[in-house]
């Protein structure tokens, strides 16, 4: 049944806004089988900026008058149920809780399947035995999934997690005194979000959320190992759970969602992130087999340019990707033909990850030729990774992630604190800094990126622009094309002049243009499969001896129409 912590105080017009929102936020509600309190009561003077339904559940994102930033509220299905509905849910999750299938030892897309039948039955036989009218077979189907969600699911945080919106979910202890927190992207903008919700966790919804955590990792949190990280719900979220003496308050949770959509170089000029031109340069520069690092602080999104670039690959290109979170597209890049294959470093009781890592580069070089792909460099196989750049056995090319917030803190880092010398670093090609801005000291800060430059290779920790961004002008300006050494040894790999490469990253640049036209009627022309078909049609031009870049472009223009039709 629906239990109330309080009643909701009576509201008068003669109140201000912020004693009436004082009073609302007072009532809370939950289910009986939930121990997530929710205030689900909106305040009068509020103002909706987005609605929108994620399974059952209405969100809606919200703000005051009299208050600064976003509020994110969710109405789940849930807690609006009649008092009958509720009471055979219950009865329900209680008998499969004392009563599980036998398939629980499946995986967890497989264990909700099976949960999701069983529920199905027992609502159905439940249902029948109520002296009550009957509920169509819609509502039980409903039903069926909030059984999964609070059997083998995450309950009211699953919701969360099924939100494309939602990057970060924060339960900051002590969980029962502080509301959830969470990081939106924003649609069509490259900025975060930052929100309130109207969510509270209970001390027995933390140990509940923490227990599934434990069986999902195999892993302990205890005293004595008061962190544990793993991937939940198939790899489509990661959780980090930490515990006394760590955090003194109480248990504490963070999920980062990982994105459902991956993310290419047009998504990131459609979010603001870049432009056109710069994503053509990107391209040529991965086509051209050039070392890049990408460097940012966290949030800044770097993984997303990482993953991005991933697909400016041809699919003739081996990859291999060596992370110790998996968030690199993989599996999608695999579904449209690309060979990757992936390396997970996990640490394990007794290992260190920077021995897992080195180890697993070290297997990398012997696995062919390849281009490498380091989800983060920041420890001791840097100083492998470099070699193998300095000697040649990297293979084709090298991409990775690092912490720092310019090209020069890059290379400060990797001397003084990696141990990589200033000549080996020289085997860097391309350093691109991407940072959070916040426009008129806003806020709500909007990712950028920075810098685009270029290693000067006979002057270690000097860097050429390739790409400058204003923030006067909030624009990129392109400063390649008074002169690069990278494109003119690009150029002369390909047996080209200079100044065809630049024609080359000018087709490149007008076929992003075209793509990004036509998203306004269909995004999946912002999607990978876009992408391939983009660089497919230059690379085959091309080898089928085409020199003129315009006749390139109206063939692409036309393929792009046919497409639309």
């Amino acid at each position: 049944m629906l239990r109330r912590l309080s009643q909701p105080a009576s509201q008068t017009p003669l109140l201000p806004p912020s004693i009436q929102r004082l009073f609302a936020n007072d009532r809370r509600s939950r289910p009986s089988f939930s121990h997530c309190w929710v205030s689900p009561e909106i305040p009068i003077d509020h103002k909706v900026l987005e609605e929108y339904y994620v399974s059952d559940a209405l969100i809606q994102l919200i703000s005051f008058s009299e208050e600064l930033g976003v509020r994110y509220h969710i109405r789940p299905l849930e807690y609006e149920l009649p008092k009958m509905q509720i009471a055979v849910l219950n009865r329900v999750i209680e008998n499969i809780l004392v009563n599980p299938p036998s398939e629980l030892d499946l995986e967890l897309s497989a264990m909700r399947k099976s949960v999701i039948r069983l529920a199905r039955s027992e609502l159905a036989k439940v249902n029948s035995e109520c002296d009550v009218e009957k509920m169509p077979s819609e509502r039980l189907e409903s039903l069926a999934s909030i059984v999964a969600r609070y059997t083998v699911g995450l309950g009211l945080f699953e919701i969360l997690l099924s939100d494309d919106h939602v990057e970060d979910i924060f339960i900051d202890a002590p969980a029962d005194s502080n509301f959830v927190h969470v990081a939106l992207n924003q649609v069509g903008r490259a900025g975060i979000l930052r929100c309130r919700t109207n969510i509270i966790a209970s001390a027995p919804e933390v140990e509940c959320l923490i227990a599934r955590i434990r069986y999902f990792s195999g892993r302990p949190l205890s005293e004595s190992c008061p962190i544990l990280e793993t991937d939940i719900l198939d790899g489509r979220a990661r959780a980090t759970a930490i515990s006394a003496p760590l955090s003194p308050e109480g248990p504490a949770i963070a999920f980062r969602r990982h994105s459902r959509n991956p993310w290419t170089l047009l998504r990131l000029v459609d979010e603001g992130s870049l432009d056109c031109q710069t994503a053509a340069l990107i391209s040529f520069l991965i086509d051209g087999r050039s070392s890049i690092l990408i460097c940012g602080p966290r949030g800044a999104g770097k993984s997303s340019l990482l993953a991005a670039a991933l697909f400016e690959f041809p699919r003739t290109q081996r990859i291999l990707t060596i992370e110790d979170t998996p968030e690199l597209p993989v599996r999608q890049m695999q579904s449209l033909g690309f060979k990757v294959q992936s390396l997970v470093v996990e640490q394990r009781t007794g290992e260190t990850r920077e021995n897992k890592t080195v180890e697993a580069l070290r297997v990398s070089l012997r696995l062919g030729e390849s281009a490498i792909v380091l989800g983060e460099v920041r420890g001791k196989e840097a100083q492998v990774l470099y070699e193998s750049m300095r000697t040649g056995k990297a293979g084709s090319s090298v991409l990775g992630t690092i912490h720092g917030d310019s090209a020069r803190s890059v290379y400060d880092r990797a001397i003084h604190d990696l141990g990589i010398h200033p000549e080996a670093f020289m085997a860097t090609d391309v350093v691109m800094t991407l940072g959070l801005n916040r426009p008129f000291g806003t806020q709500q800060p909007v990712r950028r990126l920075l810098e685009l430059v270029e290693s000067n290779k006979t002057a270690p920790g000097e860097f050429g622009a390739l790409i400058r961004y204003s923030p006067e002008g909030d624009r990129f300006e392109d400063a390649f094309r008074s002169g690069s050494s990278l494109i003119r040894r690009i150029a002369a790999s390909w047996s080209i002049s200079y100044e065809e490469a630049l024609n080359d990253i000018n087709a490149h640049t007008e076929m992003r243009s075209l793509l990004l036209e036509r998203s306004k009627a269909s995004l999946d022309y912002l999607g990978p499969d876009w992408t391939a078909r983009a660089n497919n049609f230059l690379w085959r031009a091309k080898e089928n001896g085409e020199r003129d870049y315009s006749k390139i472009v109206d063939g692409f223009r036309a393929l792009v129409a046919e497409g639309a039709r």
